[in-house]
């Protein structure tokens, strides 16, 4: 199975460096801009299916990326970390690094526990690696969930720390499973 998988395109949150967990915040026009110059590369790599988080910004971002060409289908499991009290917050204001800490594995906050997302992650990889096993998939979700795909499929920053990954809007990644 080949799976590509990219980050949604921009929100307002995003330009302001903020949580936004499973706040459901619309793209901006930029967001949808930069979608749109990334259909002619979706359509030169013959997927298969779109999965996308059921978010706004994650479903218009599947939407624009499917053309009308491709089926979509939505699942729970690729929504953003739910995290808690911390939603709203700029990224200077929360501890990313305890945040991502898997041993740590802390709820502070209300933040969804690490190794339960996690699990939620793995558990799509494996029922996608069954379902779709000779196929080519867009995956359409957020930079907690692709941090999570580069730990489960072996991508570890060499410092451990999934939290200083950059994980750029519409950077489409590509994993062979």
């Amino acid at each position: 199975m080949k799976i590509y998988l990219v980050r949604h395109g921009q929100t307002e949150w995003n330009m302001e460096s903020r949580i936004q967990g499973r706040k459901d915040i619309d793209l901006t026009d930029f967001g949808r801009e930069e979608a749109y110059g990334l259909q002619s590369l979706v359509a030169e790599l013959d997927i298969d299916i779109v999965i996308s988080s059921p978010l706004k910004r994650a479903k218009e971002t599947a939407q624009i990326l499917a053309n009308n060409k491709l089926p979509i289908t939505f699942d729970d499991r690729l929504i953003e970390r739910d995290w808690g009290i911390n939603e709203g917050k700029t990224l200077d204001e929360v501890d990313t690094y305890k945040c991502w800490d898997v041993l740590l594995n802390i709820g502070d906050n209300e933040i969804e526990k690490i190794q339960d997302f996690m699990k939620r992650v793995s558990d799509f990889i494996e029922e996608k690696r069954i379902v779709y096993h000779n196929k080519k998939i867009l995956i359409v979700s957020h930079s907690a969930v692709v941090r999570v795909f580069h730990y489960l499929l072996g991508r570890i920053p060499e410092d451990g720390n999934l939290s200083r990954m950059e994980i750029p809007n519409l950077r489409i990644i590509e994993y062979e499973i």
